[in-house]
């Protein structure tokens, strides 16, 4: 299981993907000047901490593909499971991007505020390339497997 180079993508991705639900995620700018922070779990004043948009399910999900892809690593004995997982986990995080940018249109659309990326919001993106990796090798690993038995 450990000496699987999938293993540490998947790894990596749990890790990142945990980081990120932890991090703030972009900053908006009213125009009255007030600053307004987008965490994972909702848009609020940087003033003083009010709620002015809820956006729990960024943080659901960032947990959600961070657990999974740890949980994935446990599955190596079943690698076309493993492989079909992963590819969801990606199709979550592509999800979960897209609901990022569709809360901050929103946001920015309802009370006119200026929009500025943080780095945190590139830690998904990192995954994606990550989690693409661990799918081809779980490919190359099922083919290697069929391929011995079929020579026994």
């Amino acid at each position: 299981m450990w000496q699987r180079i999938q293993t540490v993508w998947l790894l990596l991705v749990g890790l990142i993907m945990i980081t990120f639900a932890l991090q703030d995620v972009a900053v908006f700018t009213l125009p009255e000047g007030q600053a307004c922070v987008l965490d994972n779990w909702r848009i609020y004043s940087a003033v003083d901490s009010t709620t002015l948009y809820s956006t729990w399910a960024i943080g659901v999900f960032s947990i959600l593909t961070g657990c999974a892809s740890l949980g994935l690593i446990f599955l190596y004995k079943r690698r076309i499971l493993q492989m079909r997982l992963t590819i969801l986990t990606m199709l979550v995080i592509i999800g979960e991007l897209i609901y990022i940018a569709w809360a901050s249109y929103q946001f920015c659309s309802a009370k006119g505020a200026t929009f500025a990326i943080r780095f945190p919001l590139a830690l998904p993106i990192i995954c994606l390339p990550l989690l693409y990796l661990a799918s081809r090798r779980m490919i190359y690993d099922e083919t290697l497997i069929r391929a011995s038995q079929r020579l026994r």
